[in-house]
């Protein structure tokens, strides 16, 4: 019996060395070729006549989080899509396109899209009005796919070319929001949720309260969601000059249309407009050779990719540390939580610092703080706003920048800005505010357990293991109340409304940016470079630089960040499809993450689930 277990500890403690051995055999890899990078000439040369390849892979965010290199090996060896966790910042595409435009070394863009994951719909029009901008510079725009997602498609529609894989398609279906609802589950377990809100629509509550979606919660979600496929439909028919009906016909012209091309979407794709020809890879590769030029090998096209262009240009925001007057950038993306926290998340001590970062430099003159946000922790939400009325009393302008979401929490804080800029197809809105929480007296006492005992007063009895008592649930709701009440005050204080306009427009209700435009919650339509223009305008600036405003990274943090930045562009990843049991998962994780991770003091929180789940 000894030897056995002897046996399986021996193996076990082997396996375990050979998997860190293999680990730090990678890492220590990754670490020599990058020292080597870093001793060699590595100056990126962008070759005479080129094309920009735009390669894109992962998500579109606002500032990419620092990358953990132990992670991305791991989840290499591991079978999980890597691209599921990678990265680009929209102002790192935005700004090569930009600069390729005027560079008289790129002749032309190339679109490969793969890997792109998804993202808001505000940055894909952003990057639309970027490569609108560069084909009328006069320089080709082509695209090539075997499959195009909804987000691919919509930057490949920008194209003067689009080019399909004759066995690929192009799956555009729609928007929606649909989530797992919990209360059947729950009342099997003999759980007892106790919920508290305010806002007729405000939905986060309903999957643990309900089997199915309220029809409140219909009517407000499938008002936006409307808007956003509208403008998603409109724009991709303007760029192909077809007609809407092309785009997104309904299920039996669909069916008609496919059924004459015998079921071929890739045929289907071509007879609609959708596309221009279908070509294989190499077909397409040929193509372009022919219209571009080769590559020194001869066997592709003569290109640079986006990593290396971004090497081989000037920075988005080159600044220098002179005494010039600047301009502020911050950017927060996502969920607000209280404390500090990490780039992804929106920590309440974490924004407030670099607030006060730009408060207390004497050069800068106003802030442009760009958030992508569904909201989160009220407490956390107010800290942050308490840091903009800061910054507007020491005479420095605040403009909130709005990218896909800024909804809830993310209106609060936005509230206090001098202005709010917002794209038409932002979601925000969405004031409103709810508490949640579940006992388990139900569930213990089927197992025999029962919690009894004394205290010095009525509230030293509240548990999660005892019945929530009446006047309990009257505190909380007050509290709740309370919050709503602070909510739209800060609304009205921050945009010149009385309370009664802003509960009309509250409610918990979501807004698009064209909506929140109208109704007066946002002040001007656009991107970065229209709140910038009016951060300039309100401080009255001739001469100024645009300083970026981040968290600072360890010594061990900019090292690793540097380390997988260089190794990026050497590694070639797999790309290995998520399982549909993964993807439930995920889905699972999604909807319980909030319940487990969030940290507000008094357990209030403003937040748009539905905001955040809505990707193209």
């Amino acid at each position: 019996m000894r030897a056995i277990k002897w046996l399986f500890r021996t193996i076990g403690k082997t396996i375990n060395f050979v998997r860190l051995l293999i680990l730090n055999l990678i890492f220590l890899a990754i670490v020599a070729v990058v020292v080597i990078g870093f001793n060699t000439d590595n100056s990126v040369q962008v070759p005479q006549g080129a094309a920009l390849t735009l390669d894109l892979s992962g998500v579109i965010v606002e500032e990419r989080r620092p990358v953990d290199p132990f992670q991305e090996i791991s989840n290499e060896i591991f079978g999980k899509d890597p691209n599921q966790f990678r990265e680009t910042a929209l102002t790192d595409i935005i700004h090569a396109i930009r600069f390729a435009q005027s560079d008289n070394r790129i002749s032309a863009l190339v679109l490969r899209l793969e890997q792109l994951q998804g993202t808001g719909m505000n940055k894909l029009f952003e990057i639309g009005d970027a490569l609108d901008k560069f084909k009328a510079s006069g320089k080709k725009i082509y695209a090539y796919g075997d499959f195009y997602s909804q987000s691919q498609y919509f930057l490949a529609s920008y194209a003067d070319e689009v080019m399909l894989n004759p066995q690929g398609a192009i799956l555009l279906q729609g928007l929606g929001v649909y989530r797992l609802y919990f209360k059947s589950a729950i009342e099997k377990l003999d759980i007892t949720p106790h919920v508290f809100k305010v806002g007729t629509y405000k939905s986060f509550v309903e999957p643990y309260t309900r089997n199915d979606m309220s029809a409140t919660s219909k009517e407000a979600n499938l008002h936006w969601l409307n808007q956003l496929w509208d403008s998603y439909v409109s724009s991709v028919a303007a760029q192909r000059q077809i007609g809407q009906d092309d785009v997104a016909p309904n299920i039996e012209s669909y069916l008609a249309r496919l059924r004459s091309v015998n079921g071929d979407q890739a045929a289907y794709a071509k007879a609609t407009g959708l596309v221009d020809e279908l070509r294989t890879q190499q077909q397409a590769n040929q193509f372009l050779m022919a219209n571009i030029g080769k590559s020194h090998s001869g066997e592709s096209y003569l290109n640079i990719g986006l990593n290396s262009y971004l090497a081989a240009i000037p920075d988005a925001f080159n600044y220098h540390e002179q005494g010039q007057d600047k301009v502020a950038a911050i950017f927060a993306s996502g969920q607000i939580m209280s404390g500090k926290q990490p780039t992804g998340v929106i920590g309440g001590e974490t924004l407030s610092d670099l607030l006060s970062q730009a408060r207390i430099d004497p050069h800068v003159k106003a802030v442009v703080l760009r958030l992508d946000t569904p909201g989160g922790s009220a407490f956390a939400s107010e800290q942050v706003r308490q840091e903009i009325l800061a910054l507007k009393q020491a005479n420095k302008p605040v403009v909130v920048s709005m990218s896909s979401t800024s909804a809830s929490g993310g209106y609060w804080i936005a509230s206090a800005a001098n202005e709010i800029v917002a794209s038409p197809v932002t979601l925000t809105g969405s004031i409103g505010i709810f508490g949640m929480f579940a006992t388990l007296e139900n569930a213990l006492a089927k197992m025999g357990i029962n919690n009894d005992g004394v205290g010095t007063h009525v509230l030293s009895g509240v548990d999660v293991t005892r019945p929530l008592p009446d006047y309990m649930k009257q505190i909380i709701q007050m509290g709740i109340d309370n919050g709503y009440q602070q909510f739209i005050s800060v609304v009205a204080e921050g945009r010149n409304m009385n309370l009664e306009q802003v509960d009309k427009l509250a409610q918990g209700r979501v807004w698009t940016g064209q909506d929140a435009k109208e109704k007066g919650l946002v002040d001007h339509l656009g991107g970065l470079d229209i709140a910038l223009s009016r951060a300039v305008n309100l401080a009255q600036l001739e001469n100024y630089e645009v300083k970026v405003i981040r968290p600072e990274l360890s010594a061990k943090e900019q090292f690793m960040a540097d380390l997988m930045t260089q190794s990026a562009q050497i590694v070639e990843q797999s790309v290995i499809s998520s399982s549909t049991v993964r993807q439930f998962l995920k889905a699972l994780d999604e909807q319980a993450a909030p319940l487990v991770q969030f940290n507000d003091p008094k357990g209030i929180y403003a937040l748009c689930p539905a905001c955040e789940q809505v990707k193209i």
